[in-house]
């Protein structure tokens, strides 16, 4: 071969391989691809979801990993404030109605919490809205063990219910907003991280309880904790607040607010307050079921609490792929009918023993409905997913004031033994009201489509 074919071969290639990619690059080309890679670098992997922002795989992860930071802080400060709930009602000597008000103004409170969320998260962004209301409920857990009065309680527990629903609200925007990013189920995930963040909170209640550390005090660690990781990781939310805040200043000046489709959501909310209000009479009442009604010793009453929440937990770790396998209408369907069931074992049992079952089994089958709750509001209205989110979650707030009330009603008149009766007759909502949370099938694909 002459020098010349040589050159042309390696300029254009072999006639056997007549493609220009099989040449052999000269140190000219070399250069010039550099040049290239740094004026048209490679593309970095986006998000697969057609209508979520472009927005770079490892700013998504971090995204995620953020949330599941907040739903953390959230479940720990809660749990390690709830089990000190009757060390402070020993320490001011109050009665059993003492101790509803303040879970009755608590979760009022919070509900108003939870709206102020919704519009706040429409002017400044949900991350924001997020970060600040993370910081305010830890540093509101730890000033109710040191109220001195009962109406100090009620004011502390007051400022604390506010920032407690704010965050409820904000950090499943939050979620469900990284969700879409993502394309796949990522929502039952983060509860997860809240149920067990919640067991080690309740853990940690019961070893300072035991030692003997001053009421208090033994919140300070969990405020500190609180604050560090929500410094550590707002920076990672999602979306741009900055651009996000300007976006809905400019569009309520532009075109008309969008309204919230109000029937839709009530009846997305009406089967997530069914769930609630099982859940305050499990986690409420449920030991005083077993001690009360059945006879089980007082130590018993925690381990009651302790099941209902690790089952639950159990079933929301792998909670985001059976949504994406079988869709959140079956899932829910599936788990309100074995729920139905478990509150029958409850309010049938001869023993404590077997009324712990049927406790373990129940928060399992409703470990599903808040999270998909959440995802079915903000695909409502997703236009204005935010203050949609914030609406259903009233439904929370709604349910834990219903079974205060109704189930201490129904205790006092009827007694002890009669107190899962109306939990039961609200139960069979969630499965025949499973048909709301269903999805469009392009919103919840493969669970693989993004790692």
């Amino acid at each position: 071969m002459t020098p010349g074919r040589i050159e042309k071969t390696l300029k254009t290639g072999s006639a056997a391989h007549p493609n220009p990619e099989n040449t052999v690059p000269t140190n000219l080309d070399k250069l010039d691809h550099r040049k290239q890679m740094r004026h048209h670098p490679p593309k970095v992997q986006t998000s697969r979801n057609p209508n979520a922002k472009d927005v770079p795989m490892t700013r998504l992860q971090l995204a995620r990993m953020a949330v599941f930071v907040a739903f953390a802080v959230q479940g720990l400060t809660f749990a390690s404030l709830i089990t000190r709930l009757e060390s402070i009602a020993t320490k001011l000597d109050l009665s059993a109605g003492d101790v509803f008000v303040v879970l009755g103004i608590t979760t009022a409170v919070g509900a108003v919490g939870s709206v102020v969320a919704g519009h706040l998260a429409t002017r400044i962004g949900s991350a924001a809205t997020l970060s600040l209301m993370l910081g305010g409920a830890s540093l509101a857990a730890v000033a109710p063990a040191f109220a001195p009065t009962f109406v100090t309680l009620l004011v502390l527990n007051g400022v604390y219910g506010f920032f407690l629903g704010g965050v409820d609200a904000s950090m499943n925007m939050q979620g469900t907003a990284t969700q879409d990013a993502y394309a796949r189920p990522l929502m039952n995930g983060f509860h997860a991280m809240w149920s067990a963040a919640a067991v080690l909170g309740a853990v940690y209640a019961t070893v300072t309880i035991a030692l003997g550390v001053p009421l208090g005090l033994d919140m300070i660690p969990i405020a500190v904790i609180g604050l560090a990781a929500n410094l550590a990781t707002f920076r990672f939310l999602l979306p741009p607040e900055a651009v996000d805040a300007a976006e809905h200043r400019a569009s309520s000046t532009q075109r008309p607010k969008v309204q919230l489709p109000w029937l839709p959501l009530l009846l997305v909310a009406v089967p997530t307050f069914a769930m609630w209000f099982i859940d305050s009479a499990a986690s409420a009442w449920g030991g005083i079921y077993v001690v009360d009604g059945l006879g089980a010793a007082a130590a018993v009453a925690p381990a009651i609490y302790a099941a209902y929440q690790l089952v639950l937990l159990a079933v929301r770790l792998p909670g985001d792929r059976l949504v994406a396998r079988f869709g959140p209408e079956r899932v829910i369907r599936t788990g309100g009918i074995v729920g139905v069931g478990a509150l029958v074992l409850i309010v049938v049992a001869p023993h404590w023993s077997v009324a712990a079952v049927g406790f373990a089994v129940l928060g399992g089958s409703l470990a599903m409905v808040p999270p998909q709750s959440f995802v079915a509001a903000a695909h409502i209205s997703p236009d204005n997913a935010e203050e949609a989110i914030a609406r259903v979650n009233l439904a929370n707030y709604a349910g834990y004031l219903a079974a205060a009330s109704l189930i201490a009603a129904v205790a006092e008149v009827f007694g002890e033994r009669s107190m899962f009766l109306v939990p039961l007759a609200i139960s069979v909502l969630i499965p025949l009201m499973a048909g709301r949370f269903a999805t469009r099938p392009e919103t919840v694909p493969e669970p693989d489509a993004v790692s």
